[in-house]
């Protein structure tokens, strides 16, 4: 049973059963993130990572502007003019794609407090265009909040990246009493949840590994803490799920 505040890192997958948290507890436990000793990353080390974060997502896309419409100028590759239009105009689309996700997930947006859901459903299957696995969206409700907005949105690309041999996430949005439940199952072949994502969604400081795959989980997980909710990640062979639970 999926329990909230357990988590299984990458080197528990051997051993489906075993939870990285103790013996069970009618409380969930606390996570590292709300332990003031804990050595956390500040405010100014965040956008430092965040930041980082969006100009590597952004600089190969925006290369591939560049390098289309250099290769348009060479007179030795003129045969070639429509190929680098088409590599232009989808790299371009692309990355677009990415500033409206971007806007929503990581920033403020707009001025507007809430979203309808079939503008978080679009952003979110934006995520998967470019993918191999499927996004199978299902929503109760018909608006988010910005913080409802930005979990659900990382949640689904987290997701979508632990299936990088394709396969299906089913994302539901549900409503219990006055919670909100956001639900990832990832299922393919091979699904993987690396180390530094388990870090991140459990709201520990990272170590060692790459901090590139570490930020985006750590920043869902302090946006949904400071929501006054709490995730949950069960990993199984070939499947991964995540939930999150916040105020509805």
């Amino acid at each position: 049973m999926l329990a909230f505040g357990d988590f299984r890192s990458e080197a528990n997958q051997a051993n489906f059963t075993v939870m990285m948290s103790a013996s069970p507890r009618s409380e969930p436990p606390v996570s590292p993130a709300q332990d003031p000793a804990a050595d956390l990353p500040t405010p100014s080390q965040m956008a430092s990572f965040l930041a980082a974060k969006l100009c590597h997502d952004f600089a190969s896309p925006a290369g591939a502007v560049i390098n289309g419409l250099d290769m348009m100028r060479d007179p030795d590759a003129q045969d070639m003019r429509e190929d680098f239009l088409v590599l232009v105009e989808s790299s371009a689309r692309k990355l677009l794609t990415m500033v409206h996700f971007g806007r929503v997930a990581y920033g403020a947006a707009t001025s507007a407090e809430s979203f309808s859901s079939a503008e978080i459903e679009a952003l979110a299957q934006s995520v998967f265009g470019d993918i191999r696995p499927e996004l199978g969206w299902t929503s109760a409700i018909d608006h988010f909040s910005k913080p409802q907005a930005r979990a659900v949105l990382n949640l689904a690309q987290i997701a979508g990246g632990t299936l990088a041999l394709g396969g299906r996430v089913e994302l539901s949005v549900t409503v219990e009493g006055t919670n909100l439940r956001l639900r990832a199952d990832a299922s393919g072949p091979r699904a993987r949840l690396k180390a530094e994502t388990a870090t991140g969604l459990a709201g520990e400081t990272l170590t060692e590994g790459l901090a590139g795959q570490w930020t985006q989980p750590y920043w869902l997980h302090t946006v949904v803490h400071e929501a006054g909710g709490r995730l949950a990640v069960d990993v199984s062979e070939d499947r991964v799920v995540i939930q999150i639970e916040m105020p509805a």
